[in-house]
Formats: C-alpha cells, structure tokens, sequence
C-alpha cells in the first residue's frame, strides 16, 4: 500500500521485475563504471536480485577515450560476457557524447539498440555547437537518437525540453534521479517531465552497486509516477525485442 505521504518504495512496488535496463557502465575497465570484472559482477548480482531481467552496456564513447571504438568495444563485450554466472541477459549498446569526435564514431559505425535507436548525451553545462542541427542529421540518417538523463543538463530551459518533445527526441530518464540521487534540481525536473509524459525510456545509468542499491532504497514514487514508470519500462521491453 502507498504511505501516508501517497508514496511507495519502488522496491516494494514489483515495478523492476522482469525490467529491461537500456542505461549502464558495467562493461568492466572501459570508462567511469565498473573498474574490474569483479566489481561488475557484484552490481549485475544486485541487479539480478531485484528483478532485472536484461539489460544494455552502455559504454561512453567520447574524444578522450581513444579506444572506445565499436570493434574494441564488442570484442571486450564478448569477453565479459562469456564469463557471466547471472541469469541476466545482456547486449551492447554505446552512451555516444555528442563532441567534435562524435562524427568520425558516426562514420565507423554506431552501436545502437535495435539498428536505430542511438543514445547521445552532452556535457552537463553546455550543449555542443549546432546541437539542434545533430540531431537533426541524425534523423534525416535514419538514426532514432535517445537522449540521455535530460533532467540533468543545467542549461536546458522548458523550452529546450519542449522543443524536443516536439521534435521527437526520444528522452531517457534516469531512474536514479526520482531518488535525488544527482540532487534536488534534477529530481524536480525529473518529476516534471515524468508529469508531462516526456520521458520515453528509462535505465539506471548503474556506475556503482553502492550507489545503485542506496538509491533503491531511498527511492520512492506516486501512483501517478509509478503509472508513467509502467509506460516507460514497457517501452523499453519493446526496443529489446
């Protein structure tokens, strides 16, 4: 039952059970995430532990990580993944920063969700130079981009986020963030979006298991918000397919 305050642990909501998880950095020893196999077993055993059924490695691919390239980074993929003892079922994807070296990734090809669908993020202060007009090329490409935790970026107005809306960017919520896990100010626009039914997708942006499992703990939602999640983790059951 929902608290006297009409909210729910989301732990106790069985919202993650079977849960497709389009967002985390796992994949061990490649960027910011996991530092080692081990490490990345133990958030996956966690994961498996409350309900998560699949999920995508999403590693950042961006200028300064030289060797985050597809082939390299499959080729560490099929290593780890030959070496799971979780039920998980797990895929590669890429977190892509849209910087001067997004276009030269573009070129080598892109590892998407389903053929289409791309993750992109940008810096948190500021968007890259003709944003817009990547997202757009990305389109006309036959690309589907997905924004990544919108709720964070500090220069987006409700403008930017309507616009985008608009223009059918998909927009991926962090889960993290409802629990005010990156502060007060992405939580509120988090809510905010969610309220609009913005957001398309969602995924943990897991880096940590300590973080990850206290921000489950600490993470409670509406009946209104745990209708809109309901939407969100289908829709992603969808792109796995």
């Amino acid at each position: 039952m929902f608290g006297l305050f009409g909210k729910k642990k989301i732990l106790t909501s069985r919202l993650l059970e079977g849960m497709t998880d389009i967002h985390c950095h796992l994949l061990p020893a490649v960027d910011d995430g996991a530092e080692n196999e081990e490490e990345a077993l133990q958030a996956l055993r966690l994961m498996e532990s409350v309900g998560v059924q699949r999920l995508f490695f999403t590693p950042h691919v961006m200028e300064e990580l030289t060797a985050n390239r597809a082939d390299f980074l499959r080729e560490r993929f099929d290593r780890f993944r030959a070496t799971l003892s979780t039920s998980i079922e797990v895929r590669l994807a890429a977190e892509y920063m849209l910087d001067p070296a997004f276009a030269a990734r573009k070129k080598e090809g892109l590892l998407t969700f389903d053929g289409t669908h791309v993750l992109v993020e940008t810096s948190y202060l500021m968007p890259p130079l003709g944003f817009r007009e990547i997202l757009f090329d990305l389109q006309a490409e036959g690309y589907r981009p997905v924004l990544a935790h919108p709720e964070r970026y500090r220069y987006m107005s409700p403008d930017d986020y309507d616009w985008l809306f608009e223009h059918e960017i998909a927009l991926q919520l962090n889960l993290m963030s409802l629990a005010g896990t990156y502060g007060p100010s992405p939580q509120r626009r988090a809510e905010d979006l969610l309220s609009k039914s913005y957001y398309t997708f969602i995924g943990s942006d897991c880096h940590r298991r300590d973080i990850y499992e206290r921000s489950l703990q600490h993470l409670k939602v509406t009946t209104a918000q745990l209708a809109g999640l309901k939407i969100l983790f289908e829709n992603n059951r969808r792109l796995a397919r």
